[in-house]
């Protein structure tokens, strides 16, 4: 759970997910494309994720993974 403060003109989640998982979709679009689309998807975050007393609560999966290569791995085999 990540808690995101309400403040500013954007939703929370909105801003976050620019910043993430929307990457891809503002690269692929041109100016006009990405507001057109943005603007379809801003009302979206606030009826999934409501502010509660200045915050939103967002859930999201993270996957957190440790690795070892070379003579360290070895000895741990």
């Amino acid at each position: 759970m990540h808690l995101l403060p309400a403040t500013g003109a954007d939703h929370p989640v909105l801003a976050w997910t620019e910043g993430t998982a929307l990457r891809p979709v503002r690269a692929a679009l041109d100016a006009a494309g990405w507001a057109a689309f943005r603007a379809e998807l801003g009302v979206r975050p606030a009826q999934a994720y409501p502010a509660r007393q200045g915050q939103v609560y967002f859930p999201f999966r993270r996957i957190f993974t440790v690795a070892r290569t070379g003579a360290r791995a070895e000895e741990n085999s």
